[in-house]
């Protein structure tokens, strides 16, 4: 008797997890909201949402549990490099003997040298705090890919995520426009730039290309891959009047209010990232594709016209432009905000303290504690190391480090594989997405500390998980 493939047992399951997936996709809408989560409050909510998704998991596959490991099974690897990660920081927090903490950090053991009980992290409470977050990363990754089975729910999360866009950039732009100021949780908000519901512009400007990046993915999935017919004018303009009243013009639209949205941050490194990305990563998905149709290419090249030349004229990107060379003022010399080059002077100070913590590094969300011995007093304070890479490697370690950018390059390794292996759009329409989202954060991560915010931590990790979830959809010919 033949076995069946495990992908046709996915679709014969039975699995009533519907509400399970609907508390993902509002999971993802809530994140952004309370100030971007960034505050320990909450980051409990997070938490406890992540429990009851897992809890809800597990009691929805409770009788198909064979099925659930063997689905697990094919995402093994983004798993373990999650989990190994959420580990690691757990271990930060153990108390240890003082002989194998000079075996596994003697520099730990020289700071903490008199304190009873020895750990590997210098401010446990963050460590804990960062592990809880990891947790939830890794829960999160675990329910996307048992919960999304199918292409209408990768699709339906794909909407989803840009319809969180659009509202932040809707809000934005309107509490923008009326210049708000408020007090928000214990902390002053002023919308001098379109921030959305977040604090700083940066991070904005973060989520504005994860959401974008995933607009434009979904985009091409709703262009298909077929090839224009040819016809005479009057076919070709009743064509362009049907794409004007579709769906996906709608779709076109929601993306230019983003890209408005993105441009009105005046996020320097922001719309670098973001233009850079799509540049970079649509001229791959073009050499990529075995026959580029027509309308790809169309839409690639639209959206470097459109939206970099008439939507960023309109708007300001100029602004940002002038921003990049005016703000070289650092803070000594009394500017508003830190220079690029302040936060690539505070970065390189901070690599002092991967070089004395090699192994396991300070410990998770321990960098605003450890930081201050190694800091100058000229430079001035810094909560973070404004690059993600370093930060990431003085709390973690170089192994923390390597686990999670093992993890984004088998990813860019799947959603390249996509690009060129498989044909069917929703795959490689969700694949580019998923690739454009990893260049813009990887570019944007070099002075910024996005992945220190929660909700763009949350929303990246859910965004891998729909890169591996759509390489293993069904190709069209096995269906």
């Amino acid at each position: 008797m033949p076995q069946r493939s495990p992908h046709l047992m996915d679709h014969d399951l039975e699995i009533r997890d519907s509400w399970v997936f609907v508390g993902l996709m509002a999971l993802l809408v809530w994140a952004p909201l309370p100030l971007a989560s960034n505050r320990t409050w909450a980051i409990g909510i997070l938490i406890v949402w992540a429990l009851l998704l897992l809890a809800g998991t597990i009691f929805a596959w409770r009788q198909a549990a064979d099925a659930a490991f063997a689905r697990l099974w094919r995402f093994r690897w983004p798993l373990l490099l999650l989990g190994g990660f959420t580990v690691l920081t757990w271990v930060q927090t153990l108390p240890l003997p003082e002989a194998w903490l000079s075996v596994l950090s003697p520099e730990t053991l020289r700071v903490e040298r008199g304190i009873s009980p020895a750990r590997l992290s210098l401010d446990v409470y963050q460590t804990r705090l960062f592990t809880s977050l990891s947790f939830v990363y890794f829960t999160c990754f675990l329910v996307a890919v048992l919960t999304i089975r199918n292409p209408r729910r990768l699709d339906r999360m794909a909407q989803t995520l840009v319809g969180s866009g659009v509202f932040q950039a809707v809000l934005g732009v309107f509490l923008f426009s009326s210049g708000a100021t408020y007090r928000l949780f214990y902390s002053q908000v002023v919308h001098v730039n379109v921030i959305g519901t977040f604090i700083n512009r940066n991070h904005f400007a973060g989520y504005m290309e994860l959401c974008l990046s995933i607009g434009i993915g979904l985009m091409l999935a709703r262009l298909g891959t077929e090839r224009e017919q040819s016809g005479d004018w009057r076919h070709k303009l009743s064509q362009v009047l049907t794409f004007l009243i579709s769906p996906k013009m709608r779709l076109r639209l929601m993306l230019v209010v983003m890209v408005i949205a993105l441009v009105l941050t005046r996020s320097r490194m922001g719309n670098s990232a973001f233009f850079a990305a799509m540049l970079v990563v649509g001229l791959v998905a073009i050499m990529l594709a075995r026959r580029a149709a027509p309308a790809t290419v169309g839409l690639i090249l639209s959206l470097v016209v459109i939206d970099i030349f008439v939507v960023g004229t309109w708007v300001g990107l100029e602004k940002v432009t002038h921003r990049m060379h005016e703000t070289k003022l650092t803070i000594v010399q009394g500017g508003k905000e830190e220079s690029v080059e302040a936060r690539e002077n505070a970065a390189g100070y901070a690599l002092q303290l991967v070089r004395d913590f090699p192994a396991f590094g300070t410990g998770g969300g321990s960098f605003y504690n450890s930081y201050i011995r190694y800091r100058t007093p000229l430079l001035g304070y810094f909560d973070h190391a404004h690059n993600d890479y370093i930060e990431i490697a003085a709390d973690c370690g170089l192994p923390g480090l390597g686990l999670l950018l093992l993890l984004a390059l088998l990813t860019l390794r799947k959603t390249l594989w996509v690009l060129w292996q498989r044909h069917s759009s929703l795959p490689r329409g969700i694949a580019f997405g998923v690739t454009m989202a990893i260049v813009a954060m990887a570019i944007h991560s070099m002075v910024d500390f996005n992945l220190q915010i929660p909700a763009n931590a949350l929303t990246l990790v859910l965004i891998l998980a729909m890169g591996w979830i759509a390489a293993d959809l069904p190709s069209r010919r096995a269906t």
